[in-house]
């Protein structure tokens, strides 16, 4: 019950979640589709007077238009700003002084007015209505005194030499606030003969950013890098009269709410607002309600740096999220009703199947594995009894193969036994030889000093035999840890096997035993420790000799290509085989010889000496040394035949 409430109340938060992460995704989603609008319009609206002044510097190095004929010029201008709306005046002034412009009396009309000063106007700026024609009419306004080329924006846009913003300004004609875009005419001999120039009104600003269709409430207004407000959608001034100077509006100091409040979060987060380089989307609240506010920085090649905000209000898309909680909650409460009645129904139709499921884990869990579980109409208890039977019947399964390897445990655990009763025997016989031979000098039982000298011998031979059983060991202590250090280099077979073979030559003589050696190459080289290949020719060897009662042992050495058809070098390999007519070993024990703690046949082993560790150090050293060692034999007193494999080095190295 629990769980179904738990549920239930889960898919209504998340539901409202849900309806909360809609609301920041089309606030976003509007936010960015707004400004994206904003930057086309100011991309559109700032690049226009530029185009123009532009066309008229052209116009002008290609004598198109001669600035010195007055009615030549001032019917193009007339023409020309009525091709471009959002243009307030259009003007050329002449380094001499001159200037000829044309004026936008409304932007709801069609109506213009020639501004003029020259020779004739004596110094005075005068305005002429026209009309539909574009020839002058009424004298409009007149400005005494008036020389273009002290204003600020001349001054500025001759010295900069290229195409630029002027600062803002208030129009002496129409007192409407206006940003000039000026560009210099250079001649040939880069001198400036006059400015072009071209005027945008703020108003044409406000009037875009009232007309975008935000949200119930949300606003749109456009700031400069330190906080000021060029043009918003809520007022249609952002500009005060100071001192006789014109200055922008701080906007944290705006009386409408969204943007003050907006601007003065944004001057919080951050000192200085040239940090912005990036789209940002931030969150902030006004009197408890949260407001989605979207920051993109706007900039142009001709100097202009603005950031373009979106502020819309949470509250906006809120109302129909509310509605569709209300919905949800009582759906949930529906859902809730129904889940309790068909879980009541449905819990004894389950309880039952279950506790036969755990009647039958009892029995098993106390090793009554016979135990099954009926399956039901219920797909999911169908599967769970399915899977339930068969876990008892791995569970067998398991048990049996516990048990088999237990037995193989307590079977090792008597081959080791065995072998620690076989290694102390073969410790304790040479320490025994070397024990008497010694006392029986020292108590002087020994007639003569051939005598003494033969037990000496004895106990030297036992000695040598009793340090080569702890190296064994020890050998095969560091070989199960990893420690044994392997160097391996060059190594002349050849040498290597006539070292060994004189080394066993005495014993070989002894036993008169046949020696066989074929044509070995003396420049076969092998990559090896040559200490430890010796300790496997001498092991295998020694094995030959002790094992082979009559007949002959042969060595032989022959180069074979690489067995690893993957291997790109292919190093052929050497294999080196000891071939023996001894005692043999059954097919079905000779895999017991590598092994540690495993003796093939116990009675052998007393029989001829030696602890069984030989060729299982032996196979771990030649896998150390990049090799391998293997045996075979046809059976018992069918000889055996011992091969050892190794890489061959194509020249030598020392």
């Amino acid at each position: 019950m629990l769980q179904i409430i738990a549920t239930v109340g889960l898919v209504g938060y998340l539901s409202f979640t849900n309806g909360k992460r809609a609301i920041n995704d089309l606030a976003n989603q509007l936010q960015g589709e707004i400004t994206a609008r904003i930057q086309q319009k100011l991309n559109i609206f700032l690049d226009t007077p530029h185009l123009v002044n532009q066309l008229n510097v052209n116009a002008i190095r290609l004598n198109q238009l001669n600035i010195q004929e007055i009615n030549d010029l001032e019917r193009h201008l007339w023409q020309q700003i009525q091709s471009f709306d959002s243009i307030g005046v259009i003007g050329i002034t002449s380094t001499s002084g001159s200037m000829l412009a044309v004026s936008r009396q409304d932007r709801n009309n069609n109506k213009f007015n020639i501004i003029i000063t020259d020779e004739s106007t004596e110094g005075e700026l005068r305005e002429y209505a026209t009309n539909a024609q574009g020839v002058r009419t009424n004298l409009i306004k007149i400005v005494p005194e008036y020389n273009p080329r002290i204003r600020p924006w001349y001054q500025d846009g001759i010295a900069a030499g290229k195409a630029g913003w002027g600062k803002m300004f208030r129009s002496l004609i129409d007192e409407r606030v206006e940003i000039m875009a000026t560009q210099p005419v250079i001649d040939n001999d880069d001198n400036a003969i006059a400015l072009v120039s071209a005027t945008l009104t703020f108003s044409q600003l406000h009037d875009f950013l009232k007309q975008l269709k935000i949200s119930k409430s949300g606003e749109a207004f456009i700031l400069n890098r330190y906080g000021k407000l060029i043009a918003s959608s809520a007022t249609s001034e952002s500009f005060i009269q100071k001192n006789g100077d014109l200055e922008l509006i701080d906007a944290a100091n705006s009386n409408d709410p969204l943007v003050n409040s907006a601007s003065q979060h944004l001057k919080d987060r951050f000192e200085d607002l040239n940090q912005i380089q990036s789209n940002l989307l931030l969150n902030f609240d006004i009197n408890g309600q949260q407001q989605f506010l979207q920051v993109v920085p706007f900039s142009d090649k001709y100097g202009l740096d603005w950031l373009i905000l979106v502020v819309i209000p949470e509250a906006d898309f809120t109302e129909r999220i509310h509605t569709n909680t209300r919905i949800t909650i009582a759906l949930c409460l529906i859902a809730l009703i129904i889940a309790i009645i068909f879980g009541l129904f449905s819990c004894e139709l389950i309880i039952k199947p279950v506790k036969n499921l755990k009647q039958a884990a009892t029995s098993v869990s106390i090793g009554k594995w016979e135990q099954t579980v009926k399956e039901v109409p219920i797909e999911e208890l169908a599967v769970l009894a399915q899977a339930f039977n068969q876990m008892t019947e791995q569970l067998q399964k398991s048990f049996v193969e516990l048990e088999n390897k237990n037995s193989a445990l307590q079977q090792a655990d008597q081959f080791k036994d065995e072998f620690m009763k076989n290694i102390s025997h073969e410790l304790r016989t040479p320490l025994n030889s070397i024990i008497c031979s010694i006392k029986l000098i020292l108590d002087g039982f020994c007639d003569s000093q051939e005598e003494e000298l033969e037990l000496l011998n004895q106990a030297d031979k036992s000695a040598i035999h009793l340090l080569n059983l702890i190296n064994e060991l020890l050998d095969l202590v560091q070989i199960k840890q990893g420690k044994l250090p392997v160097n391996k280099k060059s190594v002349n077979l050849y040498d290597c096997l006539n070292e060994i073979i004189d080394s066993q030559q005495h014993i070989i003589q002894q036993k008169n035993l046949q020696l066989y050696k074929s044509d070995i190459s003396k420049s076969i080289f092998v990559e090896a420790d040559p200490n430890k290949l010796k300790q496997v020719l001498l092991n295998v060897l020694d094995n030959a000799i002790k094992f082979t009662e009559t007949g002959s042992i042969t060595i032989d050495a022959q180069i074979k290509p690489s067995l690893n058809t993957y291997d790109i070098d292919q190093v052929p390999i050497v294999v080196v085989t000891i071939k023996d007519t001894g005692i043999g070993v059954e097919p079905s024990e000779q895999y017991k010889l590598f092994q540690s703690f495993v003796m093939v046949d116990g009675s052998t082993t007393r029989a001829y000496s030696g602890c069984g560790l030989g060729l299982s150090i032996s196979r771990s050293l030649m896998e150390l040394m990049g090799g391998n060692i293997t045996l075979k034999s046809a059976g018992k007193n069918q000889g055996t035949v011992v091969s050892l494999s190794l890489p061959m080095t194509l020249k030598t190295t020392e």
